[in-house]
């Protein structure tokens, strides 16, 4: 995989050139480079079709650690799998047992109710957790879901003030609430157990999460359930791109993130008290975020008017959804993903990056980072759907 990856950058590379050159013959030399392109792509599609693997092998292992803990916790529990023919690249299936042994173990423990707490509550006495499996908007959806007590908000703000994470007087929402599970050696366990109370917490699993790429988004309900959803990438390698410059910076937008680009008018921008813009789109309300001074670009400017400016509305797989304004739409390109951080460091709003066909470096964005800045910027929040963003 990682020579059809150098493959795919060489071609980019011969294209660079032929492009920039004057020479005779251009129009053939062209024509073998885009048959060159098509070969390229099908051996990389032959590539995938080999790492390719259903997700099944590592679901079914997760029926033993769903019966281990319920013994151990003296409850009854039935995993449901779905999706088990969901194919995702075999580095992902290897690297998504431990993450997934730990989620279980977590909604077993804390999710879960005693048998007679259930009955008292109106429910079936055994449990029941559904691990489910998707592809949506180019990338793997993979889903835990559980009927039990939900998130306890009280206990686990309590649980925050207590370990000094958050000031007694924070006021936060439920969404916010949520995520401070995540927060390193946060646990609700009172006692330690083979299950919980270790400082092993979700933070180890939102890591090992981002670490593929990927993230990791809770929603819950008090009394009905939770439903942790972690979205990863279909492959580790390559990915098709949009190529936009944003002051003087060319940049790669994974395809699968935007929904529609636009020329803005005007009169469907709207300021919000605290400065930041919304644009109307079809009824719905977008918050607006300039790319470069999100970024923190050293070139970046402010416009003046935004009459004609270029805008990508970017989608995650939530549905959330920002518009980018952006200088310019170069075109589309096959990228090779190069590690930000096992190369250099991790950079806010920014996924990976990719070597060009000229031999440049270009930043991949992290299309749900700048839509959870968008959100995290306007007042509105609940009517924007703040709910999506993971801090």
């Amino acid at each position: 995989m990682d020579l059809v990856g150098e493959l795919v950058i060489a071609q980019a590379a011969v294209q660079s050139l032929c492009q920039k050159s004057e020479t005779s013959g251009h129009h053939e030399l062209m024509q073998s480079i885009e048959g060159m392109q098509t070969l390229t792509r099908d051996i990389q599609d032959a590539v995938m079709s080999v790492r390719a693997q259903p997700v099944r092998s590592v679901f079914q292992r997760m029926q033993r650690v769903v019966r281990e803990a319920s013994s151990m916790t003296q409850k009854s529990v039935t995993l449901v799998l779905e999706g088990e023919e969901t194919e995702v690249d075999r580095t992902l299936i290897e690297k998504l047992a431990a993450p997934l042994t730990h989620m279980l173990r977590n909604a077993v423990d804390h999710g879960i109710e005693k048998p007679e707490d259930r009955l008292a509550a109106g429910k079936a006495s055994e449990g029941r957790i559904t691990l489910s499996a998707e592809h949506r908007s180019g990338r793997i959806l993979i889903t835990i879901k559980d009927d039990g007590a939900g998130v306890n908000h009280k206990r686990v703000f309590e649980t925050a003030v207590k370990r000094g994470i958050i000031a007694p007087d924070a006021t936060l929402s439920e969404d916010e609430i949520n995520n401070l599970i995540f927060t390193p050696g946060f646990s609700t366990a009172s006692t330690v157990s083979d299950l919980s109370g270790r400082g092993v917490g979700m933070d180890v699993v939102k890591q090992a999460i981002m670490s593929l790429g990927g993230r990791v988004v809770i929603s819950s309900t008090p009394g009905k359930g939770s439903t942790f959803s972690l979205s990863l990438p279909l492959t580790l390698a390559i990915l098709d791109g949009m190529l936009i410059s944003a002051d003087e910076t060319t940049m790669v937008i994974p395809i699968s993130a935007v929904s529609e680009a636009i020329i803005v008018s005007q009169s469907d921008v709207y300021a919000l008290p605290d400065g930041t813009n919304i644009i109307s789109k079809r009824g719905e309300c977008i918050p607006l975020l300039p790319l470069g001074t999100t970024l923190g670009l050293a070139g970046s400017r402010i416009r003046q008017s935004l009459e004609g400016a270029v805008v990508l509305v970017v989608e995650n797989e939530s549905g959330s959804r920002a518009a980018l304004i952006v200088d310019e739409i170069c075109g589309q390109t096959q990228v090779v993903i190069k590690s930000m951080e096992r190369n250099y460091r991790h950079i806010y709003g920014v996924s990976a990056a990719t070597i060009l066909g000229d031999g440049s470096v270009a930043l991949i964005l992290d299309v749900s980072a700048l839509i959870a800045v968008a959100l995290s910027q306007t007042e509105n929040k609940a009517q924007l759907g703040l709910s999506e963003l993971v801090n």
